[in-house]
């Protein structure tokens, strides 16, 4: 009997408002510089459509192949020759935690609520943060390493003063209200275990900042090493067209196109007494002689 083999990773379609980009340059791989700067993701990443006359989709010119986007490199940013490390990353938002508390018809699940209005306009719908991954700040700032969870709900709510089993005591729960400002989030892992039914897990603490970011696609680094040859080029120079001016001393190289690339001056470094020539000097030139075209030295004479 033939046993099917079955994929589990799923192309990403995520919008391009949900991710963060950053980027790090180096001159050289002997520099050591973490400076981090952000980019704007929606100005160097562009979705790719599937051709409309794909058989396999129906044509509205908007049939997205998922887990592929276009990268661009404005020269306004990358104009410098050295090593670009691209970060691309699920976007964060960072939020604080309001309360820590139960649903009132269900005090079994514990969850942590935060205010609705600290969130984007797109992510306030119930159960839009499902599957959001919660990280937590320490008080100075710092990002508490290792410590993750993930939201199991996200539904608004509204607090409400309850009992506290048979007593006369008072504490504050919540109930499901699409009005309300607030929002309930359930976490797993929230619930103890087996072997040690006493101890939760944690989930936050009441004034904790929190760091909220989508699971839609694993985070990207790319290295772009802007060089100042390339294969091209260098073949130009080893294997292409070159003219070397007897008189003036230019050596000039040039393209498939029969376009300057390169020039240098030529030279002798002579003994000052016996004039015997030392050295030949192959110098680069700043300043481009355009008098050596190609073809109106090939047709000299």
């Amino acid at each position: 009997m033939a046993i099917g083999t079955y994929g589990i990773t799923r192309p990403a379609d995520v919008s391009i408002e949900d991710i963060d980009m950053y980027y790090n340059y180096m001159p050289d791989r002997q520099t050591n510089d973490n400076t981090i700067f952000k980019l704007d993701a929606g100005e160097l990443l562009e979705y790719c459509n599937l051709p409309d006359d794909d058989e396999n989709y129906i044509s509205t010119g908007e049939n997205l192949l998922e887990g592929m986007y276009n990268l661009k490199l404005p020269a306004t940013i990358f104009n410098q020759l050295g090593i670009y490390t691209i970060y691309i990353k699920p976007k964060v938002t960072m939020l604080t935690i309001v309360d820590c508390s139960v649903l009132s018809s269900l005090p079994s699940v514990k969850g942590i609520v935060i205010d609705i209005n600290t969130l984007p306009e797109a992510m306030r719908a119930n159960n839009f943060l499902q599957g959001y991954r919660i990280e937590y700040l320490n008080t100075d700032g710092t990002k508490k390493r290792n410590v993750v969870r993930y939201v199991a709900t996200s539904n608004k709510v509204v607090p409400v003063s309850e009992n506290i089993g048979n007593t006369s005591q008072k504490a504050i729960r919540y109930r499901f209200d699409d009005a309300g400002t607030l929002m309930f989030l359930q976490l797993t892992p929230s619930s103890s275990s087996d072997v040690k039914p006493n101890a939760l897990p944690y989930i936050g603490n009441i004034g904790d900042t929190i760091l909220v970011s989508n699971t839609y696609f694993t985070p990207l680094m790319v290295e772009v090493e802007l060089v100042e040859n390339t294969l091209d080029t260098i073949a130009n120079i080893v294997a292409g067209e070159q003219v070397k001016d007897i008189q003036k001393g230019i050596l000039t190289y040039y393209d498939k196109d029969r376009e300057i690339t390169k020039q240098f001056n030529l030279y002798e470094i002579k003994e000052d007494v016996t004039n015997i020539p030392l050295f030949e000097v192959k110098e680069k030139r700043t300043t481009i002689d355009e008098s050596q075209n190609f073809d109106d030295v090939t047709t000299l004479g």
